[in-house]
């Protein structure tokens, strides 16, 4: 067990220390097959956590977007309770392929979070966002273009990594945008490990927010 903590901590060290969208990309692409044994062996309590709240806030009849997809654990999760409506998005080719394969997706498409998606206004009914909100990933500018896909009254499910939502810009960003009216937190869960033996000192929470 404590090689592969130390096999998952390098992994991610490489993807929290991407430089840009193709570091991130190329480091994804290469993690993408062996991605899903190294967390489900080491555990990953950010996909337990997450996907109880998207349960109990996004009804499974919902056109429901999966916005930095991976490999499509979490739609992987949902499908068996009775989500037949699922879009995923990635920036790794890679990572998408082997979520296709999970036959969880209605489609799946490369997109980047932080530009312009390829979606119009009001697409989808709900969206969640587990694991891209952290150290080298979705910048706090993501959230615009997330919330425009989102019909009002949409719930918006994601993880945040607990530093970089104090330090790196995303709660004074996401408090903006709820004093613009933009969308309106409806819950959070406490403060926990999501890596406990790969990344103990890392810490994250679950956002829940309505579109308004």
């Amino acid at each position: 067990m404590e090689d592969r903590g130390k096999s998952l901590s390098h992994r991610l060290d490489r993807v929290y220390g991407a430089t840009d969208v193709g570091d991130l990309e190329a480091a994804y692409d290469t993690w993408a097959e062996s991605y899903d044994s190294d967390v489900n062996q080491l555990g990953h309590l950010i996909r337990t956590v997450s996907t109880g709240y998207i349960g109990r806030y996004i009804p499974p009849d919902s056109k429901v977007l999966d916005a930095g997809a991976g490999t499509g654990l979490i739609g992987s999760y949902l499908k068996p309770m009775g989500y037949h409506d699922l879009t995923a998005i990635d920036l790794s080719s890679e990572m998408l392929k082997h979520a296709e394969a999970r036959n969880c997706y209605h489609a799946t498409y490369r997109m980047v979070l932080g530009e312009a998606l390829d979606f119009g206004t009001d697409s989808f009914d709900h969206c969640y966002a587990v694991g891209v909100f952290t150290e080298g990933h979705a910048p706090a500018s993501a959230f615009e273009e997330l919330i425009r896909v989102i019909r009002p009254g949409g719930y918006f499910v994601f993880s945040i990594r607990d530093d970089v939502y104090r330090e790196g810009g995303y709660r004074l960003r996401m408090d903006r945008l709820e004093q613009q009216g933009s969308w309106k937190v409806i819950d959070q869960s406490p403060v926990f490990q999501p890596y406990p033996e790969a990344h103990p000192d890392v810490r994250s929470r679950v956002f829940v927010y309505q579109v308004i």
